[in-house]
């Protein structure tokens, strides 16, 4: 989110949209625009809410958005895109933190005793379709990105080489280095089994794990379970991979997360790792194969990073459960608008390629390629056009098995209540009749909710201006109140 405009630096008819906003009501809007937290395009919705007694079927009205400054009540967009709205996305990656972080070391709902699980980080990569700038570096030493033979030449009759030091800015950094040579078909097909490739990943490992201890699938899930939590994340060249954190658990009656056990021996962090590396090079996706040419294969890259997750002490070459979660939060709010505002949003038809004019030249011919793909009959199946924008990728962000830990749902679920009581009355929710709301199924009332659409973001420039400001003193308390040496998430 950028910084508040100066006042001297508005222009008068804004100014004269603020001072109107700034008059009566504005208390309650102030506080609308807090309690939707400082969404950049909040949702405007016009409604009430009503309680009915289950006992005697009384109904009692106890709110009302007529009572609102504007009418309406103003609600988060919810997006996960930081690009649309930094105070959304900044709370989906501290629930993402939150989720990951659970199931590392315990808390909401999962026992602490998950920390002593056997767990790895995993960096699952792309195979390579052709060369691009990279940058290579040993420590400060900054390396050339392709050395090759003096004089050598591609086909196409471009060097076939690249003697720079490329800094961490570069815009040559992920561009081909010969746009011709580069299978940007290959590419985008890639992402698009990308989510099938990690589906059939996870049976292979599990499948690895039997034939290391010698036991059929079958009798390896009476033991031991996989479970994991993961996030895309597209690399400079355009091509997804994944940060993923693995863990091994003891098979229970009970698949909650609640109930996790530590797995039984020989069921360590080294097994898992040899699992994941005999299973991962022999997994593949076939490709339905286009105008009769031969079959292709989804493969994963030959980079394959596994750490240890330590359990207390930082160990050389390992990873605390904070830093894993920290890390792979930070992916969840990021997506194809890295590379141009052209890729916010779907392509619904052909003259939609005109927005690709502000993207790199090496985007630009991906999507291009995931639009002429998604014509062929053969790959109707991968929905290449409508998802062009994600240069083909159409799984899901994040995800998550079951017994992991716990879920987005609950986390939103408690802090709606931690809301709740927050604006009550010392702490404790209160029902039309006066009576404490309870969170359980059996609640003495039934809560009744008509709400109508009434419009998208703020209606004047003016309260773009005064939210956009009432959000930076938000986040410079929270510098105070929370600095970076404590540890704490914002």
């Amino acid at each position: 989110m950028t910084g508040p405009v100066q006042v001297g630096e508005v222009l008068p008819g804004v100014l004269a949209e603020v001072v109107d906003r700034a008059g009566h009501g504005y208390a309650r809007w102030a506080e609308l625009v807090a309690q939707a937290g400082y969404c950049h395009h909040p949702i405007r919705l016009a409604g009430r809410v009503e309680h009915a007694d289950r006992t005697t079927g009384e109904v009692r009205q106890v709110y009302d958005s007529e009572q609102e400054p504007d009418g309406v009540l103003l609600k988060a967009c919810g997006t996960r895109r930081e690009s649309r709205c930094p105070s959304c996305a900044a709370t989906y990656r501290a629930d993402a933190y939150q989720l990951l972080a659970a199931g590392l070391k315990g808390g909401k709902g999962i026992p602490d005793s998950v920390a002593g699980h056997p767990r790895l980080f995993v960096t699952f990569t792309a195979p390579s379709f052709g060369r691009v700038h990279s940058r290579k570096a040993q420590g400060r030493l900054v390396l050339p990105c392709h050395p090759y033979r003096q004089g050598a030449r591609c086909p196409h009759g471009l060097r076939d080489g690249c003697w720079h030091r490329h800094g961490e800015d570069d815009p040559l950094l992920g561009d081909p280095l010969c746009p011709a040579c580069y299978d940007a078909e290959a590419q985008v097909l890639w992402n698009a089994l990308a989510p099938e490739l990690w589906r059939r990943t996870t049976i292979a490992v599990q499948r690895a794990l039997g034939r290391l201890v010698g036991f059929q699938e079958g009798e390896l899930r009476q033991l031991v379970r996989v479970s994991y939590a993961k996030v895309a994340e597209f690399q400079r060249r355009g091509a997804i991979h994944f940060h993923a954190v693995i863990r091994l658990d003891a098979a229970t009656e009970c698949r909650c997360p609640g109930c996790l056990a530590p797995p039984p021996e020989p069921f360590t962090a080294t097994l898992l790792e040899d699992a994941l590396r005999m299973a991962v090079p022999g997994v593949r996706v076939p490709c339905p194969s286009v105008d009769g040419e031969p079959g292709r294969y989804a493969r994963w890259g030959e980079q394959l990073d596994v750490r240890n997750i330590t359990t207390g002490d930082d160990q050389a070459g390992e990873l605390s459960a904070e830093q894993v979660a920290g890390y792979i939060a930070k992916y969840a709010t990021k997506a194809t608008e890295g590379f141009g505002s052209g890729l916010d949003r779907r392509l619904t038809e052909a003259d939609d390629l005109k927005r690709l004019d502000g993207l790199p030249a090496h985007v630009a011919e991906l999507v291009r390629a995931c639009w002429e793909l998604g014509g062929c009959p053969e790959l109707a199946g991968l929905r290449l056009r409508a998802w062009a924008h994600m240069l083909g990728f159409r799984g899901h962000w994040s995800t998550k098995s079951r017994r992991y830990s716990t879920t987005m749902t609950a986390l939103r679920r408690a802090r709606v209540q931690y809301a709740k009581r927050r604006r009550a009355r010392d702490g404790v929710p209160l029902d039309a009749w006066g009576r404490a709301e309870d969170d359980d199924q059996d609640q003495a009332v039934v809560v009744l909710a008509s709400w109508s659409y009434a419009g998208c973001g703020y209606q004047t420039q003016g309260e773009v201006w005064l939210a956009l400001s009432a959000a930076a003193r938000a986040r410079e308390r929270r510098r105070v109140d929370f600095p970076p040496e404590a540890g704490h998430l914002r």
